[in-house]
C-alpha cells in the first residue's frame, strides 16, 4: 500500500469519526429537524395546493395560520376542562387509591381470589406515594420549565420546517447534484416517496389521535365516568404511540372507572375494545392507506427500539425513521437482489438441457 493511500484511509477513518462525534454532540438539533421536516412532509400537499396561485411564501403562512386558528380553537375548548379536571384528579387520588382497594377487596372476596396481602400492598403503595410528594412537587416544577423549553424547541421546529418548504428543492438539487446524472432520477424519486410516507403517516397518526380523543370523550360521557376530557386527551394523545399506545391510553380510565364499580370498569375496557376495533377495520385501513407499510411486528420492534435508544421522542419518530430506511432499501439492495435473482432466473432458461 502506497504512502497516499496509507493517508487517504486514515483521513476517511478520521473524517468518519469526527461525523460520529458531531452527530452525538448535535443528536437534540438533529431530532429538532428531523421532526422539522416530518412536519413539513404532513402539511406539504395544502401547500403545493395553494401555491397553484399563491407564492410559495404566503402559501406556507397561510397554511400555518389555519393550522394555528384549528389548534388554538379546540386548545380554548379542550385545555380549560381539562386542567380543572386534572386538578381535582390529583386532589381526591387518595380517595381514588381507596376506592379501587376496595372494589378489588370486594372481587376477591366475592369471586374467591387467592391474593394475599393485596390490602397492605396496596396501603404501602399508598404511603410511598405520599412520602414522595416533595420530589413529585419538584417533578412539576420540572415538568413546567421541560414546557417552556418545549415550547422553544416547538417554535424552532416551525421555522425550520417553513424555511425547508421554502429551500428544499433547492437544496435537494444540490445534493443530488452530487450524484452521477444517471441516478439522479432515482434519487429525486426516492426522496419524494419519503416525504409523501412520512407526510401521510403524520397526518394519518393525528387524525387517528383526534377521532379517538373525540369518540373516548363521547363514551366516558355516556357511561358517567368521571375526568372524560382529561381521560378523553390521553387518550388522544396515546394513540400518536403506535401499537401500545391505545393500550396506555385506556388504562388510566379503566382504573378511574373501577374507583366507581366493576360495572364502570367494564363498560370502559368494553368501550375501548370497540374504539379500538373500529379503528383497526374503518380508520386505520382509510386513513393510513398511502402509509409506511411496515409489518406489525416490525413496527413493535422499531418502536421499543426507539423507546430504549430515546425515550418518548424515539418512539414518535421510530416509525417514520424506519419507513424512510423501508424506501430506501427497496430503491437498492433489495432491488438489486431482485434484479440478481431475475438475471439468474433468465440466465437458466437461455442455457441449453444437456
Amino acid at each position: 500500500m502506497s504512502a497516499k493511500q496509507v493517508f487517504t484511509n486514515t483521513l476517511v477513518v478520521l473524517l468518519t469519526l469526527a461525523g460520529a462525534y458531531l452527530v452525538i454532540r448535535l443528536l437534540d438539533i438533529i431530532v429538532l429537524f428531523v421532526i422539522a421536516i416530518i412536519f413539513a412532509s404532513a402539511i406539504s400537499p395544502a401547500v403545493a395546493f395553494l401555491n397553484r396561485k399563491l407564492p410559495l411564501g404566503i402559501s406556507i403562512a397561510i397554511v400555518y395560520l389555519g393550522i394555528i386558528l384549528v389548534f388554538a380553537g379546540i386548545l380554548s375548548l379542550i385545555i380549560p376542562t381539562a386542567v380543572r379536571q386534572g386538578m381535582a384528579l390529583v386532589e381526591s387520588g387518595p380517595d381514588m387509591v381507596r376506592a379501587v382497594e376496595r372494589q378489588i377487596i370486594e372481587l376477591q372476596q366475592r369471586f374467591n381470589i387467592p391474593v394475599e396481602n393485596l390490602s397492605g400492598d396496596l396501603q404501602e403503595y399508598y404511603r410511598r406515594l405520599i412520602s414522595s410528594a416533595p420530589r413529585l412537587a419538584a417533578g412539576i416544577l420540572n415538568v413546567t420549565l421541560s414546557f417552556i423549553s418545549g415550547l422553544g424547541a416547538f417554535v424552532a421546529i416551525l421555522v425550520m420546517a417553513f424555511y425547508w418548504l421554502l429551500e428544499r428543492r433547492g437544496v435537494q438539487s444540490t445534493w443530488i447534484g452530487l450524484a452521477s446524472p444517471s441516478s439522479r432520477p432515482e434519487i429525486r424519486h426516492i426522496i419524494d416517496e419519503i416525504e409523501a410516507k412520512i407526510g401521510a403517516y403524520a397526518r394519518g397518526q393525528i387524525t387517528l389521535g383526534f377521532i379517538v380523543g373525540i369518540a373516548s370523550f363521547i363514551g366516558l360521557t355516556i357511561l358517567d365516568i368521571k375526568y372524560a376530557a382529561i381521560l378523553a386527551l390521553i387518550a388522544g394523545i396515546s394513540e400518536l404511540i403506535p401499537i401500545v399506545g391505545p393500550i396506555v391510553g385506556a388504562i388510566p380510565a379503566v382504573l378511574i372507572a373501577l374507583s366507581q364499580s366493576p360495572k364502570q370498569a367494564i363498560l370502559v375496557v368494553l368501550l375501548y375494545v370497540i374504539i379500538q376495533q373500529m379503528e383497526n377495520h374503518l380508520l386505520v385501513p382509510k386513513i393510513m392507506q398511502m402509509s409506511v407499510g411496515l409489518s406489525p411486528l416490525t413496527v413493535l420492534f422499531v418502536v421499543l427500539a426507539g423507546g430504549s435508544l430515546m425515550g418518548i421522542i424515539g418512539v414518535l419518530l421510530a416509525v417514520p425513521v424506519a419507513s424512510a430506511i423501508q424506501v430506501i432499501l427497496s430503491h437498492t439492495l433489495l432491488r438489486r437482489e431482485e434484479t440478481d435473482t431475475l438475471y439468474r432466473e433468465n440466465e437458466k432458461l437461455e442455457t441449453p438441457s444437456g
